[in-house]
């Protein structure tokens, strides 16, 4: 790691003059008397300078700076490059939710690639100053039944070897900035089939030819083994049974980084509470409804404190070894946020032994580095002027960097968002959704046409009040497609249960939803939103034949429903591509 304690060498006083005449026409922010963490190393009791965009100098104040347009004395504060979260995958609004705590740029390993897609083109087009920058994977390499195919998302799957160079070079098309590799056979109770040591090395191989970091989804000590084998350049996840010296000797002799993600595997090992998090008054302002959701939720059915030193004990082992180790939170996980989240992973890779500079480092210049993001993760002329300023010193605790005074964004200083701690919500009892009999106006029934296309998706659906024959009155008619263009194609109806979208209530006595329906004899789905789901609802199915018939669904098949939180309903499409259509009536909860 380098030093860096003085300005860019410069030809004297005219050099000095010439910068200072481009601040007095663009105007600059000047950062004063700052500890600066490089993203290498320490500089104290220095100044920066911000100018479109790009850190302008570093060191000592240059003299005769005339108009600056914006100075801040950071006496007693600690100037960080903005942070970088090694292990994400990215929704919604996870970008906007991660640079609300100083993360300025996420490295997403597995979203939705049209998702992907659009990011990168409004990074391509200019500055983005309102969310992170994300990188991503797009899809995953994975097999038919293999890891990552378990959350409903159509991927496609490598199934024949003869087809790896072909599968790595359609992933490379689609914009994928790295390729991501899973090696995971699961464990007691869920089992998933995974590539063998020959074909990992083929994936890996191709991915390097195109260009590509190959990024390996690991488990396990045994699946490391096999990664490193086939040319990993960095391992996803530390092993979380015990290693070896053999082991931490091969992972460094080959120069791969690795990211713990020990954010995730606490949750997993059930040592911590995401509450604990959300409690505490330096995040709880700025965590999303959706953030504090997912802080609740939890993989572990019990603690294993046990397995969690374990866990350390190999990122400490792997550290001393001299290997690279990275940070990154595996939001959106159980017990895993966007953005506040990578905070404690700094913190446990501090309990794992890592001196305080090197923690740092692992969240700026170490994944700069390892991701060759040559325009960021540190602070020096020249590069991007993102930045985060902190309250007191992480080099001596690091929790330091949850007491946020500033974000920098390419230069602009960003406005965190705060978000107010829901009250308690009201209490909704059985009531009627939806009886569609008051003539052909679908928006005063409450009920709301849902597609994709809130997500870049290319679904489609029209809502209208169809004459009900059999039994008199009106029925609502969902009429809609789903099309390729979004991994989760959806459309269908859909219905708030507070006064505003997504307000949650507190369902008192309801065990079941009920409606009449008729289709076309597909099994169509209905979800249940709630906060402890966050953005992902609960998906049951259904049949509905041509013939009205009454459709009940307990609310215990709603797969983690919480009806405290209870946020809205959901009917709809059949989860396979095509054109649709489906009428209900008589919508309740009993």
């Amino acid at each position: 790691m380098g030093t860096n304690n003085d300005i860019h060498p410069l030809n004297g006083l005219l050099a000095i003059t010439a910068i200072a005449a481009s601040f007095a026409a663009e105007g600059a922010t000047l950062i004063r008397n700052a500890k600066v963490f490089d993203g290498d190393t320490v500089i104290e009791d220095a100044s920066v300078v911000i100018r479109d965009g790009w850190v302008a100098s570093v060191g000592k104040t240059p003299p005769n700076l005339p108009d600056v347009a914006t100075e801040l004395d950071a006496s007693g504060m600690t100037l960080l490059p903005g942070l970088i979260d090694s292990h994400t995958h990215s929704w919604g609004t996870a970008p906007e939710e991660a640079l609300n705590f100083g993360v300025t740029t996420v490295l997403d390993m597995f979203t939705e690639p049209n998702l992907a897609a659009a990011w990168r083109r409004e990074q391509g087009a200019g500055p983005v100053h309102d969310r992170a920058d994300v990188f991503s994977a797009g899809v995953l390499v994975t097999m038919a039944g293999g890891h990552g195919t378990q959350f409903g998302l159509d991927i496609p799957t490598l199934d024949d070897p003869n087809e790896t160079e072909a599968f790595v070079a359609a992933r490379i098309a689609e914009g994928s900035d790295f390729i991501k590799i899973v090696h995971e056979a699961g464990s007691a109770g869920w089992r998933f089939p995974t590539f063998d040591a020959l074909q990992l090395k083929r994936i890996a191989a191709a991915a390097q030819a195109g260009g590509k970091l190959a990024l390996f989804h690991v488990g396990t000590a045994d699946g490391a083994r096999k990664a490193i084998a086939a040319g990993a350049n960095g391992l996803m996840h530390i092993y979380r049974d015990p290693g070896d010296a053999e082991l931490v000797a091969a992972i460094e002799a080959k120069g791969t980084f690795v990211v713990p993600t020990l954010v995730v595997i606490q949750s997993m090992f059930g040592v911590s509470s995401g509450d604990e998090l959300a409690a505490d008054p330096l995040v709880s302002d700025y965590l999303s409804a959706n953030a504090r959701a997912t802080l609740r939720r939890s993989f572990a059915q019990g603690a294993n404190p046990a397995g969690m030193a374990r866990a350390l004990a190999n990122v400490g082992a792997l550290h001393e070894a001299g290997v690279s180790i990275l940070a990154g939170s595996d939001a959106m996980n159980p017990g895993v946020t966007h953005g506040a989240s990578l905070h404690v992973e700094l913190e446990l890779l501090a309990q794992a032994g890592l001196p305080m500079a090197d923690v740092l480092h692992a969240a700026t210049g170490g994944v700069a580095d390892a991701f060759g993001l040559d325009d960021r993760g540190r602070i020096a002329e020249g590069k991007k002027a993102d930045l985060v300023l902190v309250r007191g010193d992480p080099l001596q605790d690091v929790s330091a960097t949850r007491n946020i005074i500033g974000i920098w964004k390419d230069g602009v200083r960003f406005e965190r968002q705060r978000h107010t701690v829901p009250a308690q919500p009201r209490t909704v009892g059985p009531k009627m959704l939806g009886a569609f009999d008051s003539g052909s106006d679908v928006a005063a029934s409450g009920w709301l046409p849902s597609t994709d296309s809130l997500a870049g998706g290319n679904s489609t659906v029209e809502l209208g009040i169809a004459a009900r024959t059999d039994a008199g009155g009106g029925a609502l008619r969902i009429e809609g497609e789903n099309a390729r263009g979004y991994g989760y194609p959806w459309s269908g109806a859909m219905i708030n249960l507070g006064g505003s979208t997504m307000e949650p209530v507190r369902l008192d006595g309801i065990g079941k939803l009920t409606f009449d329906a008729r289709g076309e004899g597909k099994r169509y789905r209905a979800m249940a939103f709630a906060e402890n789901l966050g953005r992902m609802p609960a998906i049951t199915e259904f049949q509905a034949s041509t013939e009205w018939q009454r459709i009940t669904i307990p609310m215990a098949d709603f797969p983690g429903f919480d009806p405290e939180g209870a946020m809205a309903f959901f009917i709809g499409s059949p989860g396979e591509l095509g054109p649709f259509w489906l009428e209900i009536d008589n919508v309740g909860l009993e």
